[in-house]
């Protein structure tokens, strides 16, 4: 049976239901020992009676939880209480993307500077041989910071077999939440096994939803719509939406190529290939910005210029250490020496 909110598990008090999936429920808790929220995913039934898949779960726990990203969340811990299993994690207070695009496109920039961060998240986990195979709107969070949070992160597989692939894809069908199947690769579909370009797919599909507000492929049932991920070609981006760059529409093309040798070899291609690709100057990550330009020398010793110019390079040194700060206001100022003293502005 499910805990419900209000029921202990160990230290931690169940406060309320955030979702529920194929893999799990996750609650909002409150951790008695260290005085914080966080979040917990608790197994269904029928994963923590199954030992073999319980081991996997807590080596892919182990695995995930050594990855250090800004952009992916925390891992804390693998507990569990009686026959309760459960995952502790960092809470992210913030909107999912998939309420931000349910109505309408991104803009440009911010569809641009998500996408960034998304395929920062997902290097590092291919780095550590992790695949997250249900990328999708609901489990990207904007946290209030401006953050971007990719959530659910390989917790059903670590480089897994077709079988896994099959039972997972069956979990979704069957489970609460259906859109999942929008985002699966046409290996994923078919039960093959997958590699880091079953995210570069799903990634390609989320990116064509945020700068278009449509989903490239559709169907009425999920057998519907794996048709439409197997056999149809999207519409074309720009016809959907003209102001995209045409080598972005390019890179989101690559993504969703159906064969997947086709596609990007890795992450870290399709990175480069947004930033080459972009018309359109976005920031990595919405927040305080500032630049530093040279300082004036309002003094007559000449001399001083050297000063100047390496006072601006010392404050650039020590901005650039500040959390969260980045480029993108200007900064200015001038020094005069005056004798032994010397004046910043």
């Amino acid at each position: 049976m499910s805990p419900t909110p209000g029921t202990r598990l160990g230290p931690y008090t169940l406060l309320e239901l955030l979702g529920k999936g194929g893999m799990g429920e996750v609650y909002r808790a409150h951790d008695t020992r260290l005085a914080r929220d966080v979040a917990i995913k608790v197994l269904p039934a029928d994963v923590a009676a199954d030992p073999e898949r319980i081991d996997r779960f807590r080596r892919e726990a182990r695995a995930l939880a050594a990855i250090n990203h800004p952009n992916i969340v925390t891992v804390y811990s693998v507990e569990q209480d009686g026959d309760v299993h459960f995952l502790t994690m960092e809470l992210v207070e913030g909107e999912g993307l998939d309420r931000l695009i349910a109505q309408q496109a991104m803009p440009l920039d911010r569809a641009l500077q998500v996408a960034q961060a998304v395929v920062g998240a997902l290097m590092a986990a291919h780095d550590k041989g992790i695949i997250h195979r249900d990328l999708k709107p609901a489990n990207v969070v904007l946290s209030r910071s401006g953050t971007t949070k990719v959530l659910d992160f390989g917790l059903a597989k670590v480089r897994s077999s077709a079988v896994d692939d099959a039972r997972t894809q069956m979990a979704t069908e069957i489970g609460v939440v259906l859109g999942t199947p929008a985002y699966m690769s046409p290996e994923q579909v078919s039960g093959l096994d997958v590699d880091c370009r079953t995210d570069i797919f799903s990634f390609g599909v989320l990116l064509y939803e945020m700068l278009t507000g449509v989903r490239p492929f559709a169907g009425r049932s999920p057998a519907e719509l794996a048709t439409s991920i197997l056999r149809d070609a999207p519409a074309p981006l720009q016809s959907l939406r003209s102001s995209v760059p045409l080598d972005i529409a390019g890179v989101v093309a690559r993504c969703l190529e159906k064969d997947a040798t086709a596609r990007f070899v890795s992450m870290a291609d399709v990175q480069r290939a947004l930033l080459s690709g972009r018309a359109v100057a976005a920031a990595p990550e919405a927040g305080p910005s500032i630049a530093v330009l040279p300082f004036k020398n309002l003094s007559s010793d000449v001399d001083s210029e050297f000063f100047s110019d390496g006072l601006a390079e010392e404050i650039l040194n020590a901005l650039s250490q500040i959390d969260g700060l980045r480029v993108g206001t200007v900064l200015e100022g001038s020094v005069r020496r005056a004798g032994n003293r010397i004046r910043v502005a």
